[in-house]
């Protein structure tokens, strides 16, 4: 009999925002993801997760004009669907999928002649001991620990003060070069009640981090932490997408 070591609940709610149309952004999440028919609707999803599962948890941000974003994140939501991740080795395995993700968008963007198209990633997987933690440009992964909230992701971006706009330096879609692509692969413990909160840069871009933490924190629930982050965000001005899942961990005695 398999013995359940960890659940996970989680809550995921992704919008257009209050200024665009169309959501570029995708997640994977439960095995769930956003169908392109749903990319102009406020999606959620709540659930449970446990030790037999081995699960993707993720946020994709698409980048490139005329929808290209949002076939990209899509192209990327969609590849989590039939991959099984075992329990050995998980930050190989990890790797292995951005790599892949990487190179379908890439072949995508050449067979129809699109030069701008890519998406970031930002995701996480649970084993029995440790949390493992994949991104690609600025979607970030953050820890809520103690009453502390602690960012896990490495943001790939340009500092403010040295470009215009918000410029990323990695992306899925840029290619496999050893030189240019460099994912981010790290691993951490856990602990019972930790809660980790997986988000597109539409809910930093207007929440400070130590606000991110104090409204998860302060929610009961993994689905009032993420529908109350969205709130705000959406109050504070909402104008890109925004994407957030909050998921908590809770450890077998």
């Amino acid at each position: 009999m398999f013995d359940i070591h960890y659940k996970i609940k989680y809550h995921a709610i992704s919008s257009p925002g209050n200024v665009r149309k169309n959501n570029e952004d995708n997640l994977f999440c439960g095995g769930k993801i956003i169908s392109r028919s749903e990319s102009t609707l406020v999606f959620s999803a709540s659930g449970e997760l446990d030790s037999r599962n081995n699960s993707l948890i993720a946020v994709f941000d698409g980048m490139g004009g005329e929808a290209k974003g949002d076939t990209a994140s899509y192209l990327a939501a969609k590849s989590a669907i039939d991959i099984e991740f075992d329990s050995e080795n998980l930050n190989t395995q990890m790797l292995n999928f951005i790599k892949d993700i990487n190179r379908k968008v890439k072949d995508y963007a050449g067979r129809h002649n699109v030069e701008v198209m890519g998406t970031t990633f930002a995701g996480i997987i649970f084993s029995e001991k440790d949390v493992y933690i994949g991104n690609v440009g600025d979607s970030r992964v953050y820890r809520l620990h103690s009453g502390k909230i602690e960012q896990l992701s490495v943001d790939h971006s340009l500092p403010k003060e040295l470009a215009f706009g918000n410029i990323i330096t990695q992306y899925i879609g840029m290619g496999d070069n050893k030189d240019k692509f460099d994912p981010v692969v790290v691993f951490n413990g856990y602990c019972s009640h930790d809660r980790y909160i997986i988000c597109s840069d539409g809910l930093y871009e207007n929440l400070k981090d130590d606000e991110i933490g104090a409204l998860c924190m302060v929610a009961e629930t993994v689905d009032d932490a993420a529908d109350i982050l969205m709130s705000q965000a959406l109050d504070l001005g909402g104008n890109d997408n925004i994407t957030v899942i909050v998921c908590e961990v809770e450890l077998s005695s």
